[in-house]
């Protein structure tokens, strides 16, 4: 049951919701504009604001609707994986979709719903973070790095001074001592560094554009 669970996570990451929204609402394949990436924030340049972030809420459950059935006890009669290990493989599946020939998105959303599933106070804080970056720079990447290495930070701090099991505080920010939380944590960040080093050289060289992805169009 385990390793079909990943599977499932991995599929349903790989579904391209940006495309399907896209394709199904205004006819076009936001790979064909923009910046060609079938993930949220060109899916908000191409689509507009409503229908990315439409986009951005679909990626969000990809990362957590494995990790959802696991909290509901849907599962609690088979052996799973750590939960957030199937948040991983849906953010594996996003970058790595099967439907697209491998060639996916960076899986910021369907991580921040991983986490947002998993530690509600790490996916929130991450995504705050994300916005304060963008705020200060402008720059998407920038945002999405600086929510990235939040996560990686906070999920340290619960693992050293996180609460114990059985107390309600667990459903906030997950069990204290769990190493699996900041090692899945590092594992899915570094896919999303990863995913964003040529922006890193655009910054560095100054030529990444600068966003206003919030803006109406």
């Amino acid at each position: 049951m385990e390793y079909l669970l990943i599977l499932l996570a991995y599929l349903i990451g790989a579904i391209p919701m940006s495309l399907i929204v896209g394709k199904s609402t205004k006819g076009v394949d936001i790979r064909d504009y923009g910046s060609g990436n079938p993930g949220t924030t060109n899916a908000i340049r191409v689509l507009g604001r409503k229908l990315g972030l439409f986009v951005f809420l679909l990626d969000v459950l990809k990362g957590g609707f494995v990790i959802f059935l696991i909290r509901i006890g849907l599962f609690e009669a088979a052996e799973v994986f750590h939960p957030l290990l199937y948040g991983i493989a849906a953010a594996v599946g996003h970058i790595f979709p099967v439907f697209l020939k491998f060639k996916g998105g960076k899986a910021v959303a369907t991580s921040v719903g991983a986490f947002l599933f998993y530690s509600p106070a790490v996916g929130v804080i991450g995504l705050l973070m994300y916005f304060v970056g963008l705020k200060l720079t402008r720059y998407v990447s920038v945002g999405s790095l600086t929510g990235a290495a939040s996560v990686v930070i906070l999920s340290y701090l619960i693992f050293f001074f996180g609460p114990e099991a059985g107390t309600n505080a667990v459903y906030l920010f997950g069990v204290g001592d769990d190493l699996f939380l900041p090692v899945l944590a590092s594992i899915g960040v570094s896919l999303i560094f990863y995913r964003h080093r040529k922006n890193i050289v655009n910054i560095k060289n100054g030529t990444e554009p600068k966003s206003s992805f919030m803006q109406k169009k």
